[in-house]
């Protein structure tokens, strides 16, 4: 029996359609990925597909109809996607579809999601043959996407070295992003992360340990904002007292980051959330003081 889930259209059953993900370039697993690749490496991915019988049945679509499997891959820091159509076709009565993704490593950082779309024209049920056809529907797709992780997590602190310009950044040395969705209890290497342009002069030196103080003090006291303006975001929700309780029993989450971080400027976190929403600019002055930003150039 077909199935309506919430469509307008027929869709069929979860397990009338059976998919692979596999990383080809650079030949190795999915969970070893982050130990194999590295930066500016391609990625292929090969998505694979295939059709149960009742398929057909359940989505009332004639199987001489054209159905295209749409393998995708999503990189969220490089703000770029790739995509791959196929189309089913029948070999021994086996419905099956096959395509190859290719990822620019020039661009990608972090981790890529990947994705698999059945598409196909879904059978709306209507008596009128105006509107019999939803044609382009997305009639199948995987329960989640499957996380490629590119990185470990063994450095200090989160960081990416990608190119602004072509990820549509703006044209400075450094970012520091944080994830919207971020949580206090969601681990640092996922909730924020420093991005270093490569396509700067200070690029190297930035990375190497080699810039002068300061610019590694402006870039502390960016962190310092984009957590405690996170952490701010959540007030309403968890009071500073239970993000100092995760923070306690929790060393490596969001709120632990922005404890240690208050404490290391003098202020109490709560202090620090308010002031990243209602006076950032004294905050900034305020962790720059604390960083000893200049004092670099005074000593000279």
């Amino acid at each position: 029996m077909a199935v309506l889930e919430s469509k307008p259209f027929l869709a069929p059953f979860s397990a009338s359609v059976s998919t692979s993900i596999d990383v080809l370039e650079p030949a190795t697993a999915v969970e070893e990925l982050a130990d194999v690749w590295e930066p500016g490496q391609r990625i292929v991915l090969r998505c694979r597909a295939e059709l149960a019988p009742d398929f057909w049945a359940q989505t009332g679509i004639p199987s001489d109809e054209p159905i295209t499997m749409v393998g995708i891959a999503t990189c969220l820091p490089a703000r770029a996607t790739w995509r791959k159509t196929a189309r089913f076709t029948e070999q021994d009565g086996v419905w099956s579809a096959e395509a190859l993704v290719e990822i620019d490593g020039g661009v990608i950082a972090v981790e890529v999601f990947a994705d698999i779309w059945i598409v196909g024209p879904g059978r709306t049920g209507s008596t009128d043959p105006r509107n019999a056809v939803h044609l382009g529907a997305k009639l199948w797709q995987l329960p989640r996407p499957l996380r490629l992780g590119l990185e470990s997590d063994d450095a200090a602190f989160p960081t990416t070295a990608l190119s602004f310009a072509r990820t549509s950044r703006r044209d400075v040395p450094w970012l520091v992003e944080a994830t919207p969705e971020a949580e206090p209890a969601w681990r640092v290497s996922t909730a924020i992360r420093l991005y270093v342009n490569v396509d700067s002069h200070l690029a190297a030196e930035i990375l190497e340990g080699t810039a002068a103080e300061d610019i590694y003090s402006l870039i502390q006291s960016d962190i310092h904002l984009v957590v405690f303006h996170k952490l701010a975001n959540w007030r309403d929700t968890m009071t500073p007292r239970q993000m100092e309780d995760l923070a306690e029993h929790d060393h490596e989450t969001l709120a632990a980051l922005g404890l240690l971080l208050a404490q290391s400027i003098g202020l109490p976190l709560s202090e620090a959330m308010r002031m990243a929403r209602e006076e950032p600019a004294n905050l900034i002055a305020r962790s720059r003081e604390a960083l000893r930003f200049g004092a670099e150039g005074e000593e000279a």
